[in-house]
């Protein structure tokens, strides 16, 4: 285990409650749940879920994805992505293992992608979103 990694526990998740908005980015080791509106940027370790009420439009870099509800954007999944019969999906998804139950929308471009080419983005996007260092 490296040097201040966090290990997320079970019970920790992030929730945007159904009738909550959000725009920015969340940067997250732990699991999140998104059942209201979310425009910006999720980046976890963790699973993200995307409720039935959920509006997202943007980016996700996650270990894996259940969707219900409305995504309009790009999913990074190291893992598994799931597609509920009652997802709507617009944009490019990058993934290890995908399902798309009957009743899906998936309007969209898929890309199967290793675990190391998974952690190769994950690294890019860290390097790109840390500060100069002064001096």
């Amino acid at each position: 285990m490296a040097k201040n990694e966090i290990i997320p526990q079970i019970n920790e998740v992030n929730r945007i409650s159904s009738g909550s908005e959000f725009r920015g980015t969340l940067i997250s080791s732990c699991d999140i749940r998104i059942d209201g509106l979310y425009v910006g940027k999720i980046q976890t370790r963790g699973k993200v879920v995307i409720g039935e009420t959920a509006q997202y439009t943007g980016d996700i870099y996650c270990n894996s994805i259940d969707v219900w509800g409305k995504v309009d954007g790009n999913i990074i999944s190291g893992n598994q992505t799931g597609f509920k019969n009652s997802a709507d999906f617009t944009g490019s998804l990058r993934c290890h293992k995908i399902f798309i139950e009957e009743g899906a929308q998936f309007n969209g471009t898929c890309k199967m992608i290793t675990e190391e080419e998974f952690n190769q983005e994950i690294a890019k996007l860290n390097t790109a979103s840390k500060p100069e260092s002064e001096g």
